[in-house]
């Protein structure tokens, strides 16, 4: 058995009402976290920056389809996480710091605001609206994450980190990736004196079980297969989101 599909207004119905959990008197908060990438975009956020890189001529085309090849891969579950970000950070060492934030701010204004899911926006809405925290928990840097708060209001962002050595990509990275948003998650939780047993958690990909096999509410979202796969016989919501955002 699959995990049980369900239609967002349905999941929603079935949400804490407010005031009954992270508003209430001696209660612990309730915080609801999300993945990015195919959780509530559809796609990958370093593709929108591949993208924007080839548009201003500052990567070559057979370049841009060798990245694009690994992120496909990776979809598939082909190549590792760490295959691809190493290929991403090879692409973008030594560029200044400036420049890769006007680029992650180009890729955000002419592709993946685009991306956005409509649905996903929504969700995050409707654990504010019940007094939730709101926390990313994503592999995307930090540069990539920034354009979004303009549309998301999130507590608090956990991500990759790259090294800045003289206003420059070094190279060096901090990843937030699979065991690291468990120990990201439990951090949060510490700071906020919550409890992960009664925390949600939205993803789509099985790279993020550790945090999913944690959380009191695990939700599967736009799963892949492989997910898919690693939840049969557990009865976890499961959602899929269709509608670009509406501007």
């Amino acid at each position: 058995m699959r995990a049980m599909k369900m239609s967002l207004d349905d999941y929603v119905a079935e949400l804490p009402a407010e005031g009954t959990s992270a508003e209430a008197i001696d209660e612990p908060p309730v915080i609801a976290f999300f993945d990015l990438d195919r959780t509530l975009i559809n796609g990958y956020s370093l593709t929108a920056l591949a993208w924007q890189e080839l548009f201003n001529f500052r990567m070559s085309l057979p370049r841009f389809l060798k990245l694009a090849t690994m992120f496909a891969k990776y979809g598939l579950g082909q190549i590792s996480y760490a295959e691809m970000l190493e290929a991403t950070i090879a692409d973008i060492k030594g560029m200044e710091e400036r420049e890769l934030e006007s680029l992650a701010q180009q890729a955000f204004d002419q592709r993946l605001r685009a991306w956005i899911y409509q649905e996903g926006y929504d969700l995050v809405e409707s654990h504010r609206r019940r007094g939730h925290h709101v926390v990313l928990i994503t592999s995307a840097t930090s540069y990539q994450v920034q354009p979004l708060t303009t549309v998301f209001s999130f507590d608090e962002i956990y991500c990759t980190e790259l090294e800045i050595i003289d206003g420059k990509v070094s190279g060096g990275v901090t990843p937030c990736f699979g065991a690291g948003k468990l120990a990201a998650a439990r951090n949060y939780c510490e700071r906020a004196e919550a409890d992960l047993k009664q925390c949600y958690f939205y993803s789509d990909s099985a790279d993020d079980m550790p945090l999913l096999e944690q959380v009191g509410h695990p939700v599967v979202c736009n799963g892949r297969k492989s997910l898919h796969r690693m939840t049969e016989g557990r009865d976890w919501p499961s959602l899929e989101f269709k509608t670009p955002l509406r501007t």
